[in-house]
C-alpha cells in the first residue's frame, strides 16, 4: 500500500510561515533567504552534469552554467576582497574536505579548534580531517577572554610546524586576534584556513574583521547563517595559484556533478550583500548586544563580551538540566535554539543563541527586551546555569505570535 504523504507535503509548504510567524528562531546556524533569492532558484540548470572548468566542460549546452560560475566568482571576490573563489561545492564541510586534500597529504599535521571550544566536526580531531588522513592537535583557547589564545596559538604553530592551521569555530562570541598566528604559520610554511561559516555575513558587513585582509590564505564558508542564503559552500583565497590547484583537484576528483540550480540564488545573495551587508551586519550585532544586556537584567546568565559582539551569545545550562531535553521542551513552547559546549567550563553545555534570523525578519534592538522576557519566562536560573521553568511555558506560543506579528522582513 502506497503511503499517503499529502499531510507531510502540506506541512512542508507551511513550514516557512511556521518559522516566521509561530516560532522564535534563535538557532545560530539558520537564516531565511529573501523572496528574490528563492525566486532565483533555477531547477533547469541542475538537470544535467556540468563537469570541468568553466567554458571547457564535458557536457554540451552548459555555457549558461559557466557564465553563472564566473559571475558568482566575481561577486564573491568583490564582497570578500579575495583573489579567487570556488562556488561549486554544496556545503562548508565538503569545502573543508576539499581544502584538506588540495593543500595537505595524509599524515600531515593540522592545528585546529578543540570541540570543547566550539570546533566544528569538519574542522577538528575526530571529524572530517580524518577523512583526509590528517593528524589534528588543538589550538589553545582563552576561556576568560572568550576567544583564541593568540599568543599561545602562535607559539604552538612555531613549535609544532604544522602543514595546515585551521582558524574559526562554530562558537564565535567575539573576533579572534589571528595576526600572530598567521605570522607564525607563514614563518613555518603552513597554510592558514579560516572557516567563516558563522560570521561570513558579518565579515561582508564590516562588523567582523576580514581574515583574508589579515593574511589568511584560504577562507571557507557556508551561505545560510549570517549570510541569508540557501545552503551552499564557498571557498575564497588570496593566491591565485592556490585557487588553480584547488580547481584542478575538484575537476579531477570531486565534481562528477553538482547542483548548478543553486548558482543563481547564490549570485542574487552576493549582489544583494554588496549593497546591504553593512546595515544588516550592524543590526545583527546590535541585536546581540541588546539581548545580552536584557537577559542579564532579568537574571539569566550570559556569556558574551561587553563589546565586539557577533550574532551569538551563550546561556550556560545548569548541571541539573538534561541539555537535549531542555532544547526539546523549548521547541515545544515555540523557541528554536541549539546546544553547544560551554566554552568556559569543561564538560558543560550551553544554549547558543543566534540573532541573525530575527534581524532578517526585521526585529531590531528595541525588540530584544521582549525576546528576553520570553527566555526569562521559559528558563529558571541558578548560580550554575539555567533549567526549564515549567510554569512559564504555557503562554509562550501566544506571546511569540504576538511578537512576530509586527515583524517586517528587512
Amino acid at each position: 500500500m502506497t503511503p499517503d504523504h499529502d499531510a507531510l507535503f502540506a506541512a512542508a509548504a507551511r513550514h516557512a510561515e511556521t518559522l516566521t510567524r509561530a516560532r522564535l528562531v534563535l538557532y545560530a546556524g539558520a537564516n531565511l533567504p529573501s523572496p528574490d533569492v528563492l525566486a532565483a532558484f533555477a531547477p533547469g540548470l541542475g538537470a544535467m552534469p556540468s563537469m570541468g572548468p568553466s567554458f571547457d566542460k564535458e557536457q554540451p549546452g552548459t555555457e549558461i552554467v559557466s557564465q553563472f560560475e564566473v559571475a558568482v566568482r566575481q561577486e564573491a571576490c568583490a564582497l570578500f576582497n579575495a583573489a579567487w573563489a570556488e562556488p561549486r561545492l554544496p556545503s562548508a564541510t565538503l569545502c573543508n574536505l576539499a581544502v584538506f586534500h588540495a593543500f595537505a597529504r595524509p599524515g600531515d599535521l593540522m592545528l585546529a579548534p578543540d570541540k570543547a571550544q566550539g570546533g566544528h566536526l569538519s574542522q577538528r580531531r575526530g571529524g572530517t580531517p580524518e577523512l583526509a588522513g590528517l593528524a589534528c592537535e588543538e589550538l589553545p583557547f582563552d576561556a576568560a577572554g572568550l576567544c583564541l589564545d593568540a599568543t599561545g596559538a602562535a607559539g604552538r604553530v612555531e613549535a609544532r610546524r604544522p602543514r595546515l592551521v585551521m582558524l574559526g569555530r562554530s562558537v564565535m562570541l567575539r573576533a579572534d586576534d589571528i595576526a600572530p598566528v598567521v605570522a607564525a604559520a607563514r614563518a613555518v610554511g603552513a597554510t592558514t584556513v579560516f572557516d567563516a561559516s558563522h560570521v561570513a555575513g558579518l565579515i561582508a558587513g564590516g562588523t567582523y574583521p576580514n581574515p583574508l585582509e589579515a593574511g589568511v590564505d584560504v577562507l571557507v564558508t557556508s551561505t545560510y547563517k549570517t549570510l541569508p542564503g540557501l545552503p551552499h559552500g564557498l571557498i575564497l583565497g588570496r593566491d591565485p595559484a592556490q585557487g588553480e590547484a584547488l580547481a584542478r583537484l575538484l575537476d579531477a576528483r570531486f565534481l562528477a556533478n553538482y547542483n548548478a540550480a543553486l548558482l543563481p540564488p547564490l549570485l542574487r545573495l552576493l549582489t544583494a550583500m554588496r549593497t546591504g551587508a553593512a546595515d544588516y551586519a550592524r543590526r545583527i550585532v546590535a541585536n546581540t548586544a541588546a539581548l545580552a544586556q536584557a537577559c542579564r537584567a532579568r537574571g539569566l546568565p550570559v556569556l558574551a563580551p561587553e563589546a565586539g559582539h557577533t550574532h551569538q551569545m551563550l546561556i550556560p545550562i545548569a548541571p541539573s538540566a538534561e541539555p537535549r531535553g531542555l532544547v526539546a521542551a523549548l521547541a515545544e513552547s515555540g523557541i528554536i535554539i541549539g546546544l553547544c559546549p560551554d566554552i568556559t567550563r569543561p564538560e558543560r553545555s550551553a544554549l547558543r543563541v543566534g540573532t541573525q534570523f530575527m534581524a532578517t525578519l526585521g526585529l531590531g534592538a528595541s525588540d530584544m527586551a521582549l525576546v528576553a522576557d520570553l527566555l526569562a519566562a521559559a528558563l529558571r536560573a541558578d548560580t550554575e546555569g539555567v533549567e526549564l521553568n515549567p510554569g512559564g511555558a504555557a503562554a509562550l506560543p501566544a506571546q511569540i505570535r504576538a511578537l512576530l506579528a509586527g515583524a517586517r522582513p528587512a
